[in-house]
């Protein structure tokens, strides 16, 4: 038998009362765990309940002391997208769901024969490492550069 604590009738949560103190609290709390963008640190605030023109305080005074800045958040997205083996459509993906402006930079052609090297060390067939590239959105060409790069030249008969 399952039990649920439900609020009785004289247990009712008291109203937070929001501050300039609590929302930068808030926020800060949150930052510690990971970076947000700009536009995820005010819905963020305002998901909580904090008033508008709070949130928006405490965003600018986070924005002032280099906290949350959409610039670096980009970079590192760039960073992780070149390391783990995303596309340049993949990462104009995650900066469009975290509302960065698409300037991040990556070699995709790199990112795309890194991956391939990877799986063709490892024994996977060429076709199947094509296949995988193209599902995770590298453009044909690339990945045919990157499996042709990768497949060991035929030793000609000596004669």
């Amino acid at each position: 038998m399952a039990f649920s604590r439900r609020p009785g009738p004289g247990s009712a949560r008291p109203e937070v009362v929001w501050t300039p103190q609590r929302a930068i609290g808030k926020l800060l709390e949150r930052l510690g765990r990971s970076e947000l963008s700009s536009r995820d640190a005010l819905n963020y605030l305002l998901g909580k309940g904090c008033p508008d023109d709070l949130a928006q305080t405490a965003l600018k005074s986070c924005q002032e002391r280099s906290l949350v800045d959409d610039q670096r958040l980009s970079g590192l997205l760039s960073d992780k997208a070149q390391r783990v083996g995303w596309s340049q459509k993949r990462l104009r993906q995650e900066e469009y769901k975290k509302g960065l402006s698409p300037d991040g930079q990556m070699d995709d052609l790199a990112s795309c024969q890194q991956l391939a090297q990877r799986w063709l060390q490892r024994g996977v067939a060429p076709d199947k490492v094509a296949a995988r590239l193209q599902r995770r959105g590298f453009s044909y060409a690339a990945v045919r550069q990157a499996v042709q790069h990768e497949d060991p030249p035929e030793e000609e008969p000596e004669i």
